[in-house]
């Protein structure tokens, strides 16, 4: 029966330190994964939505590809596996592209397009036959012309990173470095020079909600019960802790009777009731009446003194 309430504390005091280690890694995780995410998933989504690409696809040919080699000469690169390494072997796909009517099917087969998406499909386009007329008209051209962009960059996402086994820089180039093979792409709005093969924003907005929903208000969570905990919990233990003990000595005090030794409390202050204050009360009279005797001694010197000096 005397054992139940140290059963109970003991208990309480396990379960508050597995909560507090809990939200200690709770904390120490989401700090660590909203760092990792910001370069391979939050950077890239602002990126993209900021550059405003148009979702409208846009029909692309590959015009230009060429493999360069040392840092100086890879200023960019179609693809890269990571975004962290430099680059020493890049490989630049140059592309021009034109926006295509709405009701342009892009994905259907050849022989199943109407005659007038027929019409409205380039020749077979020999760029290394044209290069020489064409070699001074590059970059914005306009509705007006045939190719709304020449000689564009191809990058597969706004960050130009592979990422196996999502997306693999040596199939991707193998797909697109060919001069003359067409594909859909999308351009950017805020920079025309740039587009890219694979645009799909409703994911884009989903990455980013993920990575930031998440850990974001773990960590605050975390944070904010460990400054409850240590400012509420502990604090308040600390500070029973002493009332305990100062309750379980006035207990023995009541349990062992009248006629026992009375106990100092743990704090060590003086009670009516303990011994050390009757010492003090008698040495504080044996005091006094030493200052009395002294007191009219004092007084009696003086009277003898001052009778002698008068008398002679």
């Amino acid at each position: 029966m005397e054992e139940a309430p140290e059963i109970k504390q003991t208990w309480q005091q396990k379960l508050l330190f597995y909560t507090t280690a809990f939200f200690v890694l709770l904390g120490t995780f989401s700090l660590f994964s909203f760092l990792f995410l910001v370069p391979f998933v939050i950077d890239p989504a602002f990126t993209t939505i900021f550059m405003e690409f148009d979702e409208t696809p846009a029909l692309c040919m590959t015009v230009k590809a060429d493999r360069r080699l040392g840092v100086s000469n890879c200023s960019w690169t179609s693809c890269r596996e990571g975004c962290t390494k430099d680059i020493y072997d890049c490989t630049q796909i140059l592309v021009h592209y034109k926006k295509v009517p709405p009701d342009y099917n892009l994905t259907a087969p050849p022989d199943i397009r109407t005659p007038r998406e027929e019409r409205s499909i380039p020749e077979e386009y020999d760029y290394e036959k044209n290069i020489s007329e064409e070699e001074q008209t590059t970059g914005l051209m306009g509705d007006d012309s045939e190719w709304y962009y020449r000689e564009a960059r191809l990058l597969p996402n706004v960050k130009g990173c592979g990422y196996p086994p999502m997306l693999n820089c040596s199939i991707f180039l193998k797909l697109y470095k060919e001069v003359g093979t067409n594909y859909t792409c999308y351009y950017s709005r805020v920079d025309p020079s740039m587009v890219i093969s694979h645009l799909d924003m409703w994911q884009v907005y989903m990455n980013l909600v993920y990575a930031m929903a998440i850990p974001i208000p773990s960590f605050i969570v975390s944070v904010i019960y460990l400054a409850i905990a240590y400012f509420k919990i502990y604090n308040d233990d600390e500070e029973t802790a002493p009332l305990e003990k100062n309750a379980e000595a006035m207990d023995i005090e009541g349990e062992s009777g009248p006629d026992a030794t009375p106990v100092q409390p743990a704090s060590g202050g003086i009670t009516p009731a303990s011994e050390a204050f009757r010492e003090d009360l008698a040495s504080f009279g044996h005091h006094f009446k030493v200052a009395m005797v002294d007191e009219m001694s004092r007084d009696s010197f003086t009277e003898g003194v001052l009778s002698v000096s008068i008398g002679g």
